[in-house]
């Protein structure tokens, strides 16, 4: 053999040594950033870096300018925050516009990653991973098989967000919900949420939190507490308690061990600042929600005639026959709240005031919607007129309940009238103005909203509880004139009164979603405690939030195809989520409250009478939902088997629970006929049901939700059904 044939035979060999071993070269991809481009264009930079390692086999690196020997190139930002990007067919785009577009520089294949703003830039780098098959899901991101070929030609997208405003909730109440999480999990969170394009972040808080201090006329605030003041010990015996670790009592990490006022204000306020920080580096906005006429009960010293607030544990107080809309002690202490909320987080964007849940300081209606009526004009109805609207209506807020929400919307919205004649009442410590959104306006005075309410602001709008309802009663949605304001809707993916128990509302949300784009609405807020079966609905948000051609079946399968590998276990989790949220319309239907997470929530139902025919029905419609969940896991990809399991093992408790009530039933009704045998032989099968339930949760615990959940059956429904035998058990 020559030499020449002996070096052909050594490179051949090499060769396809390289190809067995998958040594050859990866090809070279640089992503090219402006020099003088913002933190969040570098992060959008570093964060396609991570999504091309993780789906290509290529050699990644990010520099300032366009290299000579890269074989691919991708130019981050836009013209004006990258100079390589200059001269190239750049489109006309808002400052949420995206771009997704190839190009070729040279004879090289290239691509334009970018947005109007910094935010939209990283949302853009998302995007472009979705359209490689990456999906984004609350608590993780589930890739396609790798390395898959990659292929920068024939991208041509240019998105602009149909709605403008995409608001996630948090903090909110309950240990079930994320007042329970860290701040670790938080900022898990916020970078899925950014991942999948929401710009807004609304920090949920009440008056009893431990999250700001004020006081007013020589009167501090005292009281700084979570979950109403609620404790969650973990007795060594308890159910689920392998999910805590040892731990003998359930907390909130950051706040674990203290006790003082003090102690747990200066925790709240480093907790809730290290939220609106990471939210505000990943391109959100941020705002709070406070009720402004609520305080903790210590300030009843300086409003006499005060009233306790409608709630758990009755933390807090209101006013009431004593303070007129205009009482100045009253305007003291609201502007004290207020200033306390702007100093101690000066990053804030907006500030919602919430108008009460249950308004009962309504003593002066008449005088009141006299000084609204002038603002409407001649044809501003009598208030009589308007009670009997609110009287008839089929809301939950109805009868005595409606006629009391009208009249206490009317008085607080004349106090914000006088109040915010203080210009510098919503004024930044910089000397800029937070934006005031006004939450929660009366559904029958939506048609006097551009009269009534005060000048420039937005309104977050919240007709119903649930989704079906307000879907239900979308008429009042075109009530809402746009002429006053940007308008948003409160969109309840999962409704504490359900609770507890696995909650889908995809189908809904896709009719109130297809109402306010038809009305020209500017977006929504999120509503919800857990992130359990979540999923779906927020990916049905996420993608039709940019195209209005998206429906609940067509995001589902974006999805679930992806995830699962196959379109027949999308078609089956299409059935477990109809199934589920059939479930969760029945409770909504014919008993909201079932599952709702305070004291009392099991022994509730320990009373002695037929259990509804509707039960039936709810059973057989979580468990086949389970059915499905679990023959989607058996034949999904591996990857996707983790979650599939989780939403199965979640019905699974869920029917242990229904069971448990059910088994209480039987309890109570063999009680009240004398047959103690029965009854503690009944009772007795309910703890073991619920034992199993509660055991079953601690198999799956993902998050601090979870854990609290168990905490909260322990609290509320175990132990008060263990002591119910037991005192059976002591009658013998």
């Amino acid at each position: 053999m020559t030499k020449r044939w002996q070096l052909t035979a050594l490179l051949v060999f090499l060769i396809g040594l390289s190809l067995v071993e998958g040594t050859i070269a990866a090809e070279r991809v640089v992503v090219v950033v402006g020099e003088e481009a913002s933190e969040l264009d570098q992060f959008a930079a570093d964060e396609l870096v991570t999504q091309f390692e993780r789906l290509f086999d290529v050699d990644m690196s990010v520099a300032n300018s366009v290299p000579h020997d890269a074989s691919s190139i991708v130019l981050i930002g836009n013209p004006d925050t990258n100079p390589a990007l200059s001269g190239k067919d750049w489109p006309t785009i808002t400052d949420q516009g995206i771009v997704l577009k190839s190009i070729f520089i040279g004879n090289r294949p290239g691509l334009m990653v970018g947005g109007g703003s910094p935010a939209a830039t990283l949302w853009a780098v998302y995007e472009l991973g979705y359209q490689f098959g990456v999906r984004y899901l609350l608590r993780q991101d589930i890739y396609p098989e790798t390395p898959i070929r990659l292929k920068l030609e024939d991208f041509k997208v240019v998105m602009e967000p149909q709605m403008r405003t995409r608001t996630w909730r948090t903090i909110n109440d309950f240990a079930i919900g994320p007042e329970s999480w860290p701040l670790i999990d938080h900022q898990r969170l916020l970078r899925q949420l950014a991942k999948m394009k929401f710009n807004r972040l609304m920090l949920s808080v009440y008056p009893w939190h431990p999250f700001v201090h004020y006081q007013c006329r020589g009167v501090k605030k005292q009281t700084g507490t979570l979950w109403f003041g609620e404790k969650y010990p973990i007795a060594h015996d308890a159910p689920g308690r392998t999910a805590f670790a040892g731990a003998t009592v359930f907390e909130n990490p950051d706040f674990a061990s203290l006790n003082s006022y003090e102690e747990m204000t200066a925790a709240g306020k480093k907790h809730m600042q290290a939220i609106i920080a990471e939210a505000r580096r990943l391109g959100m906005s941020v705002g709070v929600s406070i009720s402004p006429l609520e305080f903790p009960r210590e300030f009843a010293e300086i409003l006499p005639g005060s009233k306790t607030a409608r709630g758990i544990n009755q933390l807090s107080i209101g006013p009431g026959a004593g303070q007129k809309f205009d009482d100045p002690i009253l305007q003291e202490l609201v502007t004290a709240k207020i200033r306390a909320y702007l100093d101690t987080y000066p990053h804030l964007d907006r500030l919602y005031m919430t108008l009460p849940e249950f308004p009962e300081w309504d003593e002066y209606a008449e005088d009141a919607w006299r000084i609204l009526a002038t603002r409407i004009g001649p044809q501003a109805p009598d208030l009589t007129t308007l009670m009997q609207q609110a009287s008839k209506r089929k809301l939950i807020a109805s009868g005595q309940r409606g006629v009391q929400s009208l009249r206490g919307n009317i008085v607080t919205l004349a106090f914000l009238h006088a109040l915010l004649k203080d210009t510098q009442l919503l004024v930044r410590p910089d000397g800029s103005r937070v934006e005031l959104v006004i939450t929660a306006i009366d559904p029958d005075l939506y048609p006097y909203a551009d009269k009534i309410l005060p000048s420039g602001t937005a309104t977050l709008n919240f007709v119903d509880y649930t989704a079906r309802r307000v879907a239900k009663h979308r008429n009042y949605l075109s009530l809402l004139s746009a002429d006053h304001g940007p308008r948003e809707l409160i969109m309840t993916l999962a409704d504490d009164n359900v609770g507890i128990l696995s909650q889908s509302t995809t189908r809904r949300l896709e009719t109130l979603m297809t109402e306010i784009r038809n009305q020209h609405w500017q977006g929504f807020s999120t509503r919800y405690w857990m992130l359990a079966e979540l999923d779906p609905a927020v990916h049905y948000l996420s993608r039709s939030s940019w195209d209005q051609s998206a429906t609940a079946r067509s995001t589902h399968q974006e999805l679930f195809t992806h995830i699962t590998g196959k379109k027949s276990v999308a078609d089956r989790l299409w059935l477990a989520f109809g199934h589920m949220e059939d479930a969760t319309e029945l409770i909504d239907q014919h008993q909201l409250g079932f599952a709702f997470p305070v004291q009392g929530m099991l022994m509730k139902h320990y009373r002695a009478s037929p259990a509804p025919k509707w039960w039936e029905k709810l059973n057989q419609s979580y468990t086949q939902a389970m059915v499905e969940l679990y023959r989607s896991h058996d034949a999904a990809h591996p990857r996707s088997r983790q979650l599939l399991f989780y939403w199965a093992k979640r019905s699974e408790y869920v029917l242990e629970y229904l069971s448990c009530v059910q088994s209480l039933r039987k309890a109570a009704i063999a009680k009240e006929s004398g047959d103690k045998d029965s009854a503690i032989e009944h009772l007795e099968t309910a703890m073991e049901q619920l034992y199993n339930a509660i055991d079953t949760l601690s198999d799956i615990a993902r998050d601090p939700s979870d854990r609290g959940l168990i905490a909260v059956l322990n609290a509320y429904a175990y132990r008060p059904l263990v002591l119910e035998y037991e005192a059976m058990l002591s009658e013998e």
